[in-house]
């Protein structure tokens, strides 16, 4: 069964957020964590739905616990998230 991590995201400056996500690309990858699509609110652009698929939630949450992923919070600035973890069903 697939498995996703779903994060929204409320970023005081989206440009700075996605440049700090967008280093730790390879980073997430060690956690098995591939990049998904990005859903950008149209009314709200300091909105976004970051969809990520993971070959093991369990592993892919140890990045959450990694310091790159620390690292890139501080750089990101100003920005809450909600994270789900999910199956996906067809």
């Amino acid at each position: 069964m697939k498995q996703a991590i779903l994060i929204r995201v409320e970023a005081e400056n989206f440009d700075q957020w996605r440049t700090a996500h967008d280093e730790c690309r390879q980073a997430r990858s060690e956690y098995g964590i591939t990049d998904g699509p990005f859903y950008l609110d149209e009314k709200n652009t300091k909105h976004v739905m970051v969809h990520l698929d993971v070959e093991d939630t369990e592993r892919a949450t140890g990045w959450f616990r990694d310091p790159r992923f620390k690292a890139a919070v501080e750089r990101a600035g100003n920005a809450s998230r909600q994270i789900w973890f999910a199956s996906v069903k067809q």
